[in-house]
C-alpha cells in the first residue's frame, strides 16, 4: 500500500509531539517492515527544515 505523508506527521516523529508521535512512529514502523511505502511532497522537506530550525532557534540551539 502506498501511502502519501502530510508535513504534520514527519514533524510529529521528528519532534516526538504528544499525542501523535505514537502513529507516527506505526507508520514509519510499517515502512521499515516492507508493509506499506510512505511518500512526501518536495515541499515537506522544506517545511521541515524551516519550521525545526526555527523551534530549535526559539529554544537557544542554534
Amino acid at each position: 500500500m502506498k501511502l502519501f505523508l502530510d508535513t504534520n506527521i514527519v514533524l510529529d516523529l521528528l519532534e516526538k509531539r504528544e499525542p501523535f508521535v505514537k502513529e507516527a512512529m506505526i507508520l514509519f514502523q510499517l515502512q521499515l517492515n516492507g508493509l506499506v511505502e510512505l511518500f512526501v511532497s518536495d515541499l515537506t522537506f522544506v517545511n521541515i527544515a524551516y519550521i525545526t530550525r526555527k523551534t530549535y532557534r526559539e529554544v537557544g540551539c542554534l
